[in-house]
């Protein structure tokens, strides 16, 4: 009895802990970590303790200080493959329905630029056939070309006074910076003395500064001039890439965009022994950040780093000075952020996913008097999938495309994505000149074909919906096909460009990222185990294919980093070459729109694919293959 009553007595007390802790956990005050939200800059954290923020799901609210403003974002957004400028408040950023469109039939319209007094607004576009330099006027809603140039021209800046455009052009046979009156007369090369790519200008408040980025001393580095030209200085004059540099409204501070957290060593570099590229023996120097420092009219001080995504790029003052827009640079989505420019706060997300950022502009006013709602453009492709016979147990059927050359015969793909393939060729050939997918090195693979360990045997190839294209392609002597390396999402990706046909400015534009050089020298001498090393900057003119394949719906994949299989030391773990079409399927999926069950089963049953082939559970699951029984616990980690 007195042990039963102990035990009572026991339980008792064990309860009215718990109680007592329950209530403790629910009314104490809560420790909130840092995260990534869309709302209000509320989480604090000191400037020298900032850490990169954890990823959360966002919600979906303002920032205070931009809710109580009156203040309108211009934006250069893709939206269903056309980019073009639109504006919004801080009501209604976060929805990009909510937009109001400023241009139609300027796509690619591109780096907007707001004049001082917020009544005009400079921007690039191809409408015409080749880079120009337009002035949108945001009271008539007008538009002008003020360039007439076949050369390359963009990136424009006001002169404070609203008189005068800096741009960046192409007209020299490098890139250059340009001034020229607001109506396109009298232009004049700034930089003509300067043999290396000079871009991205930015006129100061007071008219009396113009910086820009330079690739003079071998990496990029922010200069400063004034308005005529004169008295050049090295801004920054370190090993890092510095670039994309944003004035705060009363010029006291720079944005830039630098990948110095990335890079461990630091070595100053000068005019007359620049850095060897690529040198750095530890750290990742492919990360880009936001930075913003003081100055003072002759140098930078008290750099500070803002964000630490790791490919934060175009960063844009609020007017008041308390904030800065930038663009977050990820493998599938390129939203706008706000993050506080005296550290004090972590990132918000502003924008949705269905437009993809490339440049913003801030006012301090609500200047949309213009613009519609965002239009509903022609689609860029319509896909055609042809059912297949009901006696084959599949639902879609595959198509042979005669046109495209696949050793030894022609290529063949699924119906389900071969209308937005041949959209994507044709577009190529428009944009470059080169037909560069009439050729191709891989597609669909027979659903019995099994890989060794340079491949994989679960690949999208045998659904229908992946390509793999040249490795190289020599025209004229050069190479045609141009590699940047981009890491994003903690995976190394790659940027294919293509160099154009015609160099005369109809085609393309100029490449402001050094290319990645993969020869045999790079990866197994002057880089050996880093898998290549950045090269010099290309001249000429070169159109983004994975921009052009993201649009039609084709992504690339990142490279293989596998302790068997890694890219730094085997070429063929790179998969720049390598882009499908998901269509938000995953792939057991995608296999089931053009497979009967009862070939799935035979060959991709879960203990065929684990135990005959030797495919890791962990990574068979990913796949979503149907797993047997004692596999269960694989399965209950495939996102539904």
């Amino acid at each position: 009895m007195k042990t039963k009553l102990q035990l009572a007595r026991n339980l008792t007390l064990v309860l009215l802990s718990l109680l007592i802790l329950f209530v403790i956990i629910q009314f104490a005050p809560s420790a909130q970590a840092p995260s990534e939200t869309r709302g209000a800059l509320t989480t604090r954290v000191a400037a020298a303790t900032a850490l990169p923020p954890t990823r959360v799901a966002p919600t979906n609210s303002v920032p205070p200080a931009a809710q109580a403003s009156s203040s309108t974002i211009f934006l250069s957004a893709e939206r269903d493959g056309y980019e073009e400028l639109y504006g919004a408040t801080f009501d209604t950023i976060f929805d990009s329905t909510k937009w109001r469109q400023l241009t139609n039939g300027y796509s690619p319209a591109r780096a907007p630029a707001l004049s001082r007094d917020g009544t005009k607004l400079a921007f690039q576009s191809r409408k015409d056939g080749n880079w120009e330099i337009y002035v949108l006027d945001l009271n008539s809603g007008k538009i002008t070309r003020v360039t007439n140039a076949l050369a390359y021209d963009g990136a424009p800046t006001w002169s404070p006074d609203g008189k005068q455009l800096a741009f960046e052009s192409y007209r020299a046979q490098d890139l250059d910076i340009w001034k020229m009156n607001a109506d396109g007369s009298n232009a004049v090369n700034l930089t003509a003395d300067s043999p290396s790519y000079d871009f991205a200008p930015a006129w100061s408040p007071d008219g009396k500064t113009i910086v820009f980025t330079s690739w003079a001393t071998g990496n990029k580095q922010l200069f400063a001039m004034t308005p005529d030209g004169t008295n050049l200085r090295n801004l920054t004059n370190d090993r890092f890439h510095d670039e994309q540099a944003a004035w705060s409204p009363d010029g006291k501070q720079l944005a830039f965009v630098s990948n110095r957290e990335g890079c461990a060593e630091k070595v100053q570099a000068t005019l007359e022994e620049p850095p060897q590229q690529g040198s750095v023996a530890s750290g990742n120097c492919q990360r880009r950040g936001i930075f913003v420092a003081n100055f003072d009219g002759t140098r930078l001080s008290d750099i500070e780093q803002l964000t630490y995504f790791g490919r934060d790029v175009a960063p844009a003052w609020s007017p008041d000075g308390k904030q800065i827009a930038f663009v977050a640079q990820r493998a599938m989505e390129n939203p706008l952020f706000v993050v506080a420019s005296d550290g004090s706060g972590l990132p918000k997300r502003l924008t949705d996913d269905a437009a993809w950022v490339t440049f913003a502009a801030w006012s301090d006013a609500d200047a949309l008097r213009i613009g519609t709602a965002p239009i509903a453009n022609k689609p860029l492709f319509v896909e055609k999938p042809i059912p297949s016979d009901p006696k084959e147990g599949s639902k879609y059927d595959f198509v042979g495309l005669r046109e495209v050359r696949l050793a030894p015969s022609y290529g063949i793909v699924s119906s389900t994505v071969s209308e937005s393939f041949r959209a994507l060729r044709n577009r190529v050939i428009s944009e470059s000149g080169i037909d560069f997918l009439a050729t191709l090195s891989d597609m669909t693979r027979l659903i019995s074909y099994v890989c060794d360990n340079t491949c994989d045997t679960l690949s999208w190839h045998k659904s229908g919906r992946a390509i793999d294209t040249l490795l190289t392609l020599p025209r004229n002597g050069k190479e045609a096909v141009v590699l940047v390396r981009e890491d994003a999402d903690a995976e190394v990706y790659w940027r294919v460009y293509l160099r154009a046909a015609k160099q005369d400015g109809s085609q393309g534009e100029p490449l402001t990222v050094a290319p990645w050089d993969i020869s045999v020298n790079a990866r197994a001498t002057r880089a050996a185990g880093l898998g290549g090393m950045e090269d010099g900057i290309e001249y000429g003119y070169f159109i983004d294919f994975t921009e052009l394949a993201r649009e039609y719906g084709w992504n690339r994949i990142s490279s293989h980093d596998d302790e068997d299989f890694d890219w730094r030391n085997n070429r063929e773990a790179l998969e720049y070459w390598h882009f499908q079409k998901e269509d938000g399927l995953n792939w057991w999926q995608a296999m089931q729109e053009v497979y009967p069950p009862s070939a799935l089963k035979k060959t991709f049953d879960w203990d065929t694919v684990v135990g005959e082939l030797g495919r890791p559970p962990s990574r068979t699951y990913l796949k979503d293959v149907p797993p047997a029984p004692n596999a269960w616990k694989w399965y209950a980690l495939v996102p539904q």
